[in-house]
């Protein structure tokens, strides 16, 4: 019974085999010609597979080595262009070729064009329209001069030549051709650099160019020309002709947009308009690959854009197929990307046709080779099967009569073969049994009586006994396991449902035992277990066992049955208990000493809580701090506050243990560590280093100290990053400062200064008494900026409360008389009229608003002086109790407000600048040709005494 309680295995079903009704002719036969026809079949079919992957493989290297040929040619006509253009480039730059000068031009590009047998033009374009080239001429490539100018009334004229290079007679007339429009010069003149041309008809609408072009500068970036180099699009499709790609297959090359660039077939990448038109060129129209006439091309366009819906989606190498009429074409598509403009995509279609005419032959051949084989094979096969089959059927016809008792019968085989031998051991062996049957019926009977009397032994013992069999089931039980357990035993139970039937639990748990830990299932697999763990739960008690599992081998050693023993401990858990009593009363006495001695040991630490008071309080002290605090030896981290933690972004508990230098910038802890070694207790500044990475500036101050026997050192470390940033400020606002005093001294003086000579230069020729004022204002000009800036540097060294010292302009007179001053002296050699005026009874401003109020109308007058071309400019300063104003308004030529932004503008930024420091407000009003108007207003006498009050 209890072998049902741990049975691990269920008993299998037993269901009666299908096959046993088969004869053991058909048994051998069919299987020995199934396993010939599959062998056949699979080397069939492996031939023909092998055959498809030899297609394949061989179609993509050969694309790939089209392609890869394709792309390097493709190369080899594409590269001299630039070259060329970049070799002119520098021939130019260091005076060895005189683009002036036309003739020279069309000489150097004569030779060139002899030199290079793949390009056919070569030629230089200025900004004047003109051109000058070299060109082998359509149809017949013969070499021609072509130029286009003012002295060809901007005709593109093309000239024969002879063998030096120079003109012969006119055989072709462009009329108002502009290079200028073309995209192989805007190109190059936008990007500033070498680039390709849009594909572009020839002039006399004959085939298509592509260009490679390079801009030309001079010394001072000025823009000389363009120098370019073409190629007549009908050589590459000339070179993909003459590509041997299999039978039939093609290859052809398209830009992103689908137009075809160049291909294989005689098909060129162009149609000729059948209509009139304008001008010759217009009769070349470019043709998209998927109108092709040729039924691959155009077939296999369709599919690239079907799959990819956009060809600028393709990014790299594709290797594809599909289908045309039903036969499969291998694609290979290579992305050719130039870094000067040119992406286009390389197409190489092979037809799967080319590749297995010969493979499909060899493929039949096998094919029938192997159906021969196989009638010939299944031929021999059932021969020998059927010489091999009828001594076995004789053997079975004896067998089933010794199997009904008819031990006379015996078998004749004359052979002297295995089968032979088999059927005399067959004769023999039926003697024996006949004589051994009749032993065998007295056995059992003894057998039987002893199987009776162990039974009736296992009954009468009073521990549950079971055994289970290799496969689970029971073989088994006696009358205790049936009393051990509340419920019907089952011969057969799954696995899973074990312990909630018989109701096993784990001691002293509510928990079902585990299945897999079950003793029988440890014991099945060859192990003795001893538990006593199990309870057996009834509905009105308990039953705890005590569980001895162990396995029985047979001769070999393996596992044949599962013995398993169950014995009720219920009397010795009770004696446990009375055991455990006792030990709980014991444990409590334990307990009642042990309080006594822990009072004795809270006396004596009571000591110890006063001496690590102080230590506490100093704790707390660090903690309270915003610095941090930290305590090192030999440069290893004893304790630190929270503070420091923070500031190195750790926690509390992952800083102690670590080296200072952690906690240092690389580049500084050189100097850190030379601090620790010399005992340093000064204050220095270093770069420390967070755990994220992040460096922030510190102070630190030391201490070498002695504790508890040990030198430490004590630092406190402060981060000192505002301190930085409102330093870097400071000096940043200095800076500016500085600049726009040099803006308002030097830079004004000098403009006006450099307006005066420039216009003096003009004048020598024609008024030397104009220029001799001219010079003589701007001297007088220069000798004021001068002293302004002495001024300026004199205010620099002096205390902070002269910062901002008043101008030579100022201290000489009052804010108006200064800006007249400064007109007059500015615009008195010009035509200018100045009209200044005063409004109000004039009062003195604080010293720093009537210098800036100064600095802005110096600016307002510099910039009328320098761009407005005024004829009248007035100066109009008005002094009201709340406040005063300046207003400089010009009649020039304005600007528009709506394209000048003040932070573009130094002057104006430097203007507004002002205006907000002294609490101003800047209007600027302008438009073109309406003249410019600036005012400024700010805060006057009244507001001052109501501020200081």
């Amino acid at each position: 019974m209890n072998n049902l309680l741990f049975n691990k295995h269920l008993s299998l079903k037993q269901f009666p085999g299908i096959f046993t009704k088969i004869s053991t002719r058909t048994v051998i036969i069919v299987p020995f010609i199934l396993q010939i026809i599959a062998a056949v079949s699979l080397t069939g079919y492996l031939s023909f597979r092998n055959g498809q992957k030899a297609v394949n493989d061989v179609a993509a290297q050969f694309q790939t080595e089209i392609s890869r040929r394709v792309e390097q040619n493709l190369q080899s006509y594409l590269d001299p262009l630039h070259k060329i253009n970049q070799a002119n480039e520098i021939a130019i730059s260091i005076g060895g070729l005189n683009v002036q000068n036309s003739t020279i031009l069309e000489h150097y590009f004569f030779e060139q064009l002899q030199i290079f047998k793949g390009v056919n033009l070569i030629g230089f374009a200025n900004p004047n329209r003109e051109l000058f080239s070299a060109e082998r001429f359509p149809p017949d490539d013969s070499l021609t001069i072509r130029v286009s100018g003012k002295s060809t009334s901007y005709e593109l004229r093309t000239y024969t030549t002879n063998s030096q290079g120079e003109r012969i007679k006119i055989i072709d007339r462009g009329k108002n051709y502009n290079p200028q429009r073309r995209s192989w010069y805007q190109k190059p003149v936008d990007t500033g650099k070498q680039s390709w041309s849009e594909i572009y008809p020839h002039i006399t609408g004959s085939t298509l160019y592509l260009a490679a072009s390079q801009p030309v500068y001079n010394k001072k970036g000025k823009l000389t020309g363009v120098l370019l180099s073409n190629l007549n699009l009908l050589q590459i499709g000339t070179f993909l002709e003459g590509l041997k790609i299999g039978k039939t297959g093609q290859s052809f090359i398209i830009e992103r947009s689908g137009m075809l660039v160049a291909t294989s077939t005689k098909e060129k990448p162009f149609r000729f308009a059948k209509s009139a038109v304008a001008v010759p060129e217009n009769k070349v129209m470019r043709l998209l690959a998927k109108d092709s006439s040729d039924v691959m091309t155009q077939a296999t366009v369709k599919y690239l854009e079907a799959k990819f819906s956009n060809f600028d989606s393709i990014k790299s190498e594709q290797k594809l197929d599909f289908t045309i009429h039903g036969k499969r074409q291998f694609i290979q598509v290579l992305p050719f990307k130039e870094n000067r403009g040119l992406d286009w995509l390389i197409v190489v279609v092979v037809p799967e046709d080319d590749f297995m005419e010969k493979i499909n032959a060899n493929t039949r051949t096998t094919i029938v080779l192997c159906i021969v084989a196989l009638i010939v094979a299944v031929a021999v096969g059932i021969l020998i099967l059927r010489w091999i089959i009828q001594p076995v059927f004789a053997l079975k016809e004896s067998a089933i009569a010794l199997a009904k008792g008819e031990w006379e019968k015996r078998i004749e085989i004359k052979r002297s073969d295995e089968l032979g031998e088999l059927a005399k051991s067959f004769n023999s062996m039926a003697d024996q049994l006949q004589a051994t049957f009749s032993q065998m019926q007295d056995l059992n009977k003894t057998l039987l009586q002893s199987e009776t009397r162990l039974k009736q032994f296992l009954d009468a013992i009073p521990v549950s006994v079971s055994i289970d069999d290799i496969s689970g089931q029971l073989y088994y039980t006696n009358k205790a396991s049936q009393k051990l357990v509340s419920v019907d035993l089952l011969p057969s139970i799954k696995q899973e449902e074990i312990t909630e039937y018989y109701q096993v639990y784990l001691a002293g748990t509510d928990n079902l035992y585990p299945t897999d830990e079950l003793p029988i299932v440890y014991s099945l697999a060859g192990e003795t277990v001893h538990v006593d763990d199990v309870e057996f739960r009834h509905p009105n008690k308990t039953i705890p066992v005590e569980v001895l599992s162990t396995p029985i081998f047979d001769d070999s050693g393996k596992v044949i049955y599962a013995l398993t023993v169950c014995i009720d401990i219920t009397e010795r858990k009770k004696a446990e208990k009375l055991l455990t009593d006792y030990n709980s009363i014991l444990e409590q006495q334990v307990a009642e000493r042990t309080l006594e001695l822990e009072r004795e040991i809270a006396e004596r630490k009571q000591t110890e809580v006063a001496l690590l008071e102080s230590e506490t309080r100093f704790r707390l002290l660090a903690e309270a701090t915003f610095e941090a605090i930290a305590i090192t030896e030999q440069g290893i981290l004893l304790d630190t506050n929270q503070t420091c933690a923070e500031m190195f972004g750790y926690e509390l508990s992952e800083l102690v243990g670590m080296r200072v230098m952690d906690f240092t910038a690389p580049e500084y802890r050189e100097q850190v560590m030379q601090k620790i070694r010399s005992g340093d207790e000064g204050i220095y500044e270093t770069v420390c280093l967070c755990k994220d990475g992040t460096t922030f500036p510190a102070e630190i101050r030391a201490r070498v100290m002695s504790y508890r026997g040990r030198t430490i050192r004590m630092a406190a470390i402060q981060d000192i990053t505002n301190r930085k940033q409102a330093e870097q400020a400071t000096v940043l606002a200095e800076r500016n400062r500085l600049a726009q005093e040099i803006h308002d001294t030097l830079a004004q003086a000098f403009a006006v200064v450099i307006v005066h000579l420039d216009t003096a230069s003009r004048k020598l020729t024609t008024d030397i008494e104009v220029a001799q004022t001219l010079i003589k204002a701007g001297r007088d000009l220069a000798h004021s900026g001068l002293t302004e800036a002495r001024r300026s540097i004199k205010a620099l060294r002096c205390l902070p409360t002269s910062r901002f010292a008043s101008t030579q302009l100022l201290e000489d007179g009052d804010i108006f008389n200064a800006l007249n001053r400064f007109a007059t002296q500015m615009f008195s050699p010009t035509n200018t009229h100045i009209v200044c005026q005063v409004i109000g009874e004039i009062y003195p401003l604080p010293p720093d608003v009537e210098n800036n109020l100064l600095r802005i109308g110096q600016e307002a007058l510099t910039n009328a002086f320098k761009y407005a071309k005024a004829r009248e400019i007035q100066i109009e300063l008005a002094y009201q109790e709340s406040q005063c104003s300046l207003r400089i308004k010009d009649d020039g030529q304005g600007f528009d407000m709506s394209s000048v932004f003040i932070i573009n503008s130094f002057g104006l930024l430097v203007m507004s600048e002002r205006a907000e420091r002294i609490g101003a407000k800047l209007t600027i009003q302008s438009s073109l040709g309406q003249g410019t108007e600036v005012i400024v207003l700010v805060n006057g006498r009244k507001d001052e005494e109501i501020a200081r009050k």
